[in-house]
């Protein structure tokens, strides 16, 4: 497969428009169907056995090009998170501190190379922490226009600098344990108890997050051993000389080293605003320092315009502390956001895959398909075939919480009828809607990161498919022993 793909160009803009073309195609050959939905704790739950047949709303060509101009206002907050963060880490580039910073950083690891290689494995097992327990997803991006130079710095490359906090937190996200956009929902829709088997699914985090640092650390010493074996050999030559990441010393001056100060406390506040507020009451309990009222927290944890306002106030606080003038400071701050033009218009594109196939009414049809077919397999297989089901819900829908209601509501049930567990379903669900995402262009997160590392999507799908199949092949092994534990 990767020697099939190494022939082939794609280029991420026309494998999304291609993918358009074919949900379109799609709605005029599956039939239209639909399931009734209630209102349960503010969500639109689908309701089993209400399937049924609705009027044919085959796209046009004219609905093809309306929703792109749809997708924006569907990834608005997606898009003006993407520019800020642009903008705001160009201001903080401009005042010289983070090359200065990653040099430092560069040659503490070259003065002490046994702890170089520790940089791949606390790296990746700290993001996947954060996914797994919180549902880190978006979160990461920040993260990866600072690894990138940091890898290029230790000999890497920048395909390495965007996986270990994207992949990272993907391989978390995907065998979370406490993850409350999915364990959580899935459980509480599938009425059990809530992070209950947390056992097993903390071991199956520990397998899949070791299994991922395998592979990596496999990578980095096949990239620096030969670097013309990097996904990103060109593009890093340039990067280099873009980052100014030179070999002679440069040292920090006093300026830099408050801009860093006040970029560390804004990740650590970052990291806080989106903890789950029960983990900030339990260190207000132990020690009395009030979190919530220190950090301005709200009850239900950031997201993406609070996390986009917190670098707003970062990049400010970094001009001023970097002493730039307003007209530097703006150069800097809109070549950011012109630098991330492309990757919003390429999330819009994205988003008008879901929003053909909603409009023309086959994501209910696929899902009464496929759960027709699980009812008649094995429970072992049939937690592979609704894993599988996932997976194809999860490339028109990303959104963990939103399969969730979507398909947990049918399986539940669905899996006291042919002697499978519900907490069982409620894993099958979790591995199948989330593997692909770190992998799939209609995800806007996957878009933004190889968009960050300016990475094809060609490139990276021939990068991290064998890395796919690999957790896809782990996930089957995964879900044959709740069967016989009757977990």
């Amino acid at each position: 497969m990767s020697r099939i793909l190494s022939k082939i160009k794609l280029n991420t803009f026309a494998i999304i428009l291609s993918i358009i073309a074919v949900v379109a195609v799609m709605t005029w050959i599956v039939p239209s169907g639909s399931y009734d939905r209630v209102e349960t704790d503010g969500r639109m739950m689908v309701v089993p056995g209400t399937y049924h047949s609705v009027a044919r709303a085959p796209q046009g060509l004219f609905d093809v090009l309306t929703a792109p101009i749809q997708g924006f206002s569907k990834t608005a907050e997606v898009v003006v998170f993407l520019l800020v963060i642009g903008g705001v880490l160009s201001v903080v580039e401009k005042t010289g501190a983070i090359t200065a910073g990653i040099h430092a950083a560069s040659q503490f690891f070259k003065r002490n190379p046994k702890f170089r290689f520790l940089f791949i494995p606390l790296g990746i097992i700290v993001f996947s922490l954060c996914g797994a327990t919180f549902g880190m997803c978006e979160e990461a991006l920040v993260f990866i226009p600072i690894f990138i130079p940091l890898a290029l710095s230790l000999g890497y490359d920048s395909a390495l600098g965007t996986a270990i906090p994207f992949v990272g937190a993907g391989v978390g996200f995907a065998a979370a344990f406490t993850n409350p956009f999915t364990v959580g929902i899935a459980q509480g829709i599938a009425q059990v108890e809530l992070y209950s088997g947390l056992g097993y699914r903390f071991l199956i985090w520990v397998i899949c997050t070791t299994v991922v640092i395998a592979w990596m650390c496999w990578y980095a010493h096949r990239i620096t051993k030969d670097p013309t074996k990097s996904l990103t050999y060109d593009f890093d030559i340039e990067k280099r000389k873009e980052l100014k990441l030179a070999k002679e010393e440069q040292a920090i001056t006093r300026r830099q080293k408050w801009v860093l100060l006040a970029f560390g406390i804004g990740m650590l506040w970052l990291i806080l605003g989106v903890l789950k507020p029960q983990i900030c009451g339990l260190i207000h309990r132990k020690i009395g320092l009030d979190l919530m009222t220190i950090f301005h927290l709200s009850e239900k944890g950031w997201f993406i315009t609070e996390i986009a306002a917190l670098f707003l106030g970062i990049g400010f606080a970094c001009g001023i502390l970097g002493k730039m003038s307003m007209q530097k400071f703006s150069d800097a701050f809109f070549d950011g956001v012109r630098s991330m033009a492309e990757i919003a218009m390429l999330l819009c594109f994205a988003q008008a895959i879901v929003i053909i196939a909603n409009n023309g009414h086959i994501l209910d049809t696929l899902l009464e398909w496929m759960s027709g077919v699980i009812k008649h397999l094995h429970p072992i297989c049939a937690s592979w075939a609704a894993m599988m089901l996932q997976t194809v819900i999860d490339f028109f829908i990303p959104s963990g919480s939103g399969k969730a209601v979507l398909t947990m509501p049918i399986l539940a049930p669905l899996a006291d009828l042919i002697g499978m567990t519900r907490q069982t379903m409620v894993l099958a669900f979790q591995l199948g809607g989330s593997w692909l995402n770190i992998t799939m262009p209609t995800d806007p997160v996957t878009i933004a990161a190889i968009g960050f590392a300016r990475i094809g999507f060609g490139r990276w799908l021939k990068w991290i498919l064998p890395l796919l199949v690999l957790m896809y092949l782990l996930s089957f092994i995964l879900l044959i022993p709740p069967y016989f534990m009757k977990w």
